[in-house]
């Protein structure tokens, strides 16, 4: 046995001699074209995983056998490749990488080098991409970027984000225009961020004026990827993991609630025995699985890329009551025939199914339920115990008791009146809506070479969108304000149709020094949103049969909706030009006529200029400073916005149906106006002015770039005409100009990047915005008055306003003075100094505006391992939380309402006494700091070393853990500080906000 071991042995010993005999150590010296030596160089054998850095000094030494190929690469230098053929000593030059500097991005109906852009643009590449474990587009851009703010409509799957690019410009829609592959499209949520090569981020006017009459809130293009020139490559990422809500908010329990209701002199409440804590009961842990495959490669006469996507997310209310499922097909082709003449197609095709739960309101919503419900109430009874109220009701009223799928009872409310609902009942059983649709983006262009310099591009894009909305209510009876006596339910179909041909020739030139660039094109475009069915009906109990309106027993209503056109016609051009790269200038000019807008006032023309002054260019820049590239730059120019616009603004519509039934006055048949035309509608317009410089430094390592900006909408457009039309009129006007909107602020990004001489790969960067919003002027209103923005049960006065002098949208109510230590009541200021306290003392009390808006990135690597953090967050904006019912006394609250209330006389409290509570809330008293900083992912991945991946035909094979906004960091009481909402005059306004779920993910990325 002895000796068949030795014998096992000799062989590996004898090729670890032989590899220790025939090893050679090299060593020298690595530096660039100057002769400074470069510290930090990575000195690698190819092909294996050994190797080495250069000490600060430019030296290294290595091991390595004759034959080998060394790579010495180093961020900012070009890599080089060196066979070693047994020298002791192999000294390296390294040549400047210019692609930093010169490094491509991507501006309307072109490219520019990065050096060259006079405008302020920031850039996401497919490497931080690809380190995101984020399933949506926007997740993947927030927190990477200066100056944009990306706000959660709803936690809720599928649910989209609002983005705004230096704060909000308009009174109304402030969503940036998308641009995918030289498409626009309406919305970005589709796309697969697997798919996407770039993004580019255009934030002043200079760089999206170019646009026209859509750049006014910044453009953000993307771009998918594409195949290259060789192999077919395969690639697979997989994503599965947990999700579930990480929040600190508290409510009283059921001995706090009592105390509380009987110090409210509501004596009727006493512990039943039962103690819910309806946080933990209504959220659960929910799947979430994430699939994407694609295949690339061609020739250089042909080029493919080809991927498909499927994600499968639970919600953490309801599960599969709130899931959402996307299934993405993209095909992108390229083909060049001869030197002349260039094809492509770029298509995607999404299917995606919604199923969601009733958010977003404070009186019909699943969170808002569970927010003030009192936790006397059991989720379900235990068998036998429906106590017999319940089930008097229900057989009173002929309605089922709602049971869950195991046929339990859920609990109906033990105290709490009204409107209020088991939330878990809600999520589950109640009401459940699904949102259906599909989308085809698709774009083919040519573009024709003609001469050195000259070419013309002619690129059609379509945008083919459908969905349908359904929406099913069961019967129940929980009390009259609470029940649904009839099988209920929706259905909605919108079809949206959107086409875009652009032509535009590109013209360069270089006479000396002199280098120029035209571009001039001319576009059209037609969209065409119609709502071919849109029905609603219920049904008896006893006759139901299933969800088919046209069963009989079906009491249906078909409702009729206009059609909105929108068809426009532009003519656009750009004039670049850079005197030996040092002086740069820029200029563009589009007019758009849309004809959404009135006859007289269909086409406006948006004009920009932009200069730049690269310092580190001229002959008088020191070299040996540190310093390698330093630009100042500035720019003005002016954009436009139609997003506020549906279209037919300019016509009165007039119908003489009402329900489907003729309008009949005194015996005569008549009509009404359903929709009055603004003659007088204007085209809202962005003035921006900006000013900015970009630097670079220690061999390209630092990178710093900093803005300073201005922007003013005049003639913001409204969509509700109804804010400033008379209750008498008995018609609504179409869109106005509400007034004017300044922003402005200072924006700084901030990274480095290195490797130290023991192989430690770091790279650190940050982003930080300041913002000032601010209504300069109001349109259409009496001096001094103000628009009315979102309700809310307790501010009949409306709990958003727009003011001038104030941000727009800001928080609408009473200030405080403290808590009335004799009798607990809530101190209101006499604001107006009348000696009265009445609905004109109300003011402004929160804004839903950040100050402050930061992120950040760090990303270490060691050999095979590497680590990733992201933070975002923001400071000085607040958050009014109008999911409380003053009229509706015996209902729960947030823990701090009971902790810090008034008790006694002398009491010295922060809210009021439990009598006095309902005073509280239209006041300062439910406006928190909103401001909160969230690990947006902490993430640790290792990938197998090439040299065992080859064995198994792999190129690369790289597994993760992550862990996706998790930690939150916030003095807000509530669920979630990160509240965007669905409309925009509701941002801040905490209706029982649907949290961001915190994830546990583990995936994997792999190619062939």
């Amino acid at each position: 046995m002895k000796n068949r071991l030795l014998k096992k042995m000799m062989l590996p010993a004898f090729l670890l001699l032989g590899s220790i005999i025939y090893a050679q150590s090299v060593s020298g010296t690595v530096s660039d074209k100057t002769g400074l030596p470069i510290p930090g160089v990575n000195v690698i054998v190819k092909g294996t995983s050994s190797g080495t850095v250069t000490d600060f000094d430019g030296n290294y030494e290595l091991t390595t056998n004759s034959g080998n190929t060394l790579v010495f690469s180093f961020v900012g230098y070009q890599s080089q490749e060196i066979k070693y053929t047994g020298q002791t000593t192999l000294n390296v030059t390294l040549s400047e990488d210019t692609a930093v500097l010169d490094e491509v991005v991507v501006v309307g109906y072109g490219t520019k080098k990065k050096s060259l852009v006079t405008g302020a643009i920031s850039s996401i590449d497919s490497e931080r991409i690809a380190t995101s474990s984020d399933q949506r587009v926007e997740d993947v851009i927030q927190g990477r970027t200066s100056g944009v703010t990306v706000s959660s409509s709803s936690g809720a799957p599928g649910s989209g984000s609002k983005i705004r690019i230096r704060g909000a410009g308009s009174s109304g829609n402030s969503e940036p225009l998308y641009i995918v592959d030289g498409m626009k499209t309406s919305s970005i949520e589709d796309i697969a961020p697997s798919d996407i090569e770039n993004i580019e981020i255009l934030k002043d006017a200079a760089s999206s004026s170019i646009y026209g009459t859509e750049g006014a809130n910044g453009v953000i293009i993307i771009n998918t990827k594409s195949g290259r020139a060789g192999d077919l490559r395969v690639g697979f990422n997989s994503q599965t993991g947990v999700q579930f809500v990480n929040t600190g908010m508290d409510l009283m329990n059921s001995s706090q609630f009592v105390n509380y209701m009987n110090e409210a002199g509501i004596g009727t409440v006493s512990d039943n025995g039962y103690n819910t804590n309806w946080i933990d009961e209504t959220f659960s842990t929910a799947m979430l699985q994430r699939y994407d495959v694609n295949i690339s490669g061609g020739s250089e006469k042909f080029m493919y890329y080809a991927s498909a996507s499927h994600l499968d997310q639970d919600g953490v209310i309801g599960r599969s009551n709130s899931n959402f499922k996307r299934t993405t097909f993209r095909t992108n082709l390229k083909s060049k025939l001869g030197k002349v003449v260039e094809i492509g197609v770029n298509a995607t095709y999404s299917l995606s199914d919604r199923n969601g739960i009733q958010e977003n309101s404070d009186t019909r919503g699943v969170i808002q339920n569970m927010l003030i419900i009192d936790p006397l109430t059991p989720v379900t009874y235990p068998n036998g115990q429906v106590p017999q109220s319940v089930i008097d009701n229900a057989n009173t009223n002929g309605v089922p008791l709602l049971t869950n799928s195991a046929g339990q009872v859920y609990g109906y409310p033990a105290f709490s009146t009204g409107e209020v609902i088991n939330p878990v009942a809600y999520g589950n059983e109640i009401d459940k809506t699904n949102y259906d649709g599909d989308q085809l983006l698709a774009s083919i262009y040519l573009k024709l070479n003609l001469a050195e310099g000259l070419s013309v591009t002619s690129r059609f894009g379509i945008d083919l969108e459908d969905t349908e909305t359904t929406t099913q209510v069961i019967p129940y009876y929980v009390s009259s304000e609470a029940s649904n006596t009839t099988y209920t339910g929706s259905y909605e179909k919108v079809e949206s149709t959107r086409w875009l041909w652009e032509n535009f020739l590109t013209y360069e030139k270089s006479l000396g020094s002199h280098n120029m660039k035209l571009m001039a094109g001319y576009s059209a475009e037609d969209q065409d949103v119609e709502t071919p069915i849109k029905n609603s009906g219920s049904v008896s109990i006893a006759d139901f049969t299933g969800w088919d309106y046209n069963l009989p027993g079906f009491n249906t209503q078909q409702d009729i909706v206009d059609p909105y056109l929108d068809n426009m016609v532009s003519i656009f051009g750009r004039f670049s030009y850079d005197y030996a790269d040092k002086y740069l200038f820029e200029a563009s000019v589009r007019s758009d006529k849309s004809d959404k807008f009135p006859t007289d006032n269909k086409t406006s023309v948006f004009p920009s200029f932009s200069a730049g002054w690269i310092l580190s260019n001229e002959n008088f820049w020191n070299t040996q400073s540190g310093f390698n590239y330093l630009k100042i730059r500035s720019s003005w120019g002016q954009n436009g916005s139609r997003s506020n616009l549906k279209g037919n603004s300019d016509k009165t519509y007039i119908t003489k149906l009402d329900d489907e039934l003729p309008i009949i006055y005194s015996g005569y048949e008549g009509a009404e106006i359903t929709g009055y035309a603004n003659p007088n509608l204007v085209w809202e317009t962005s003035e921006q002015f900006d000013v900015g410089i970009d630097l670079r430094a220690f061999n390209n390592r630092l990178t710093f770039t900093t803005d300073y900006y201005k922007k003013t909408t005049r003639d913001a457009i409204v969509e509700n005409g109804g804010l400033i039309t008379p209750g008498s009129a008995g018609f609504v006007s179409n869109e106005i100009n509400a007034g004017t909107i300044e922003n402005s602020g200072f924006e700084f990004e901030l990274g480095f990047n290195d490797t130290t001489s023991g192989g430690f790969r770091y790279s650190i960067s940050a982003n930080l915005s300041t913002l000032k919003n601010e209504v300069t002027e109001i349109l259409f209103v009496p001096e001094g008055a103000s628009l009315v923005g979102a309700g809310a049960p307790q501010n009949a006065d409306g709990i958003t306003r727009f003011t001038e002098g104030l941000p727009s949208w800001y928080f609408y109510g009473f200030e405080t003075d403290g808590i009335d230590s004799a009798t607990g009541e809530v101190i209101k200021v006499d604001t107006n100094n009348d000696g009265n306290i009445t609905d004109a003392d109300k003011t402004m009390i929160g804004s839903p505006h950040p100050d402050l808006l930061y992120g950040g990135n760090i990303n270490l690597g060691y050999k095979a391992f590497d680590f990733n953090l992201q933070f975002q967050g923001t400071a000085g904006n607040d958050i009014v939380s109008v999911y409380h019912q003053p009229s509706r006394p015996i209902s729960n609250k947030p823990v701090h309402f009971y902790e810090n209330r008034w008790q006694q006389p002398g009491d010295n409290a922060s809210y009021p006494g439990a009598a006095n509570v309902i005073g509280s809330y239209d006041t300062d008293l439910v406006v928190e700091d909103g401001s909160y900083m969230r690990i947006k992912q902490i993430q640790i991945g290792y990938t197998l070393p090439e040299a065992f991946l080859s064995q198994l035909k792999i190129k690369h094979l790289r597994l993760y853990v992550s862990l996706d906004d998790y930690f939150t960091f916030t003095d807000y009481s509530g669920l979630d500080p990160e509240i965007g909402n669905f409309n925009y005059d509701s941002i801040g306004v905490d209706r029982g906000f649907y949290p961001t779920a915190a994830k546990a993910l583990f995936g994997l990325s792999l190619n062939f």
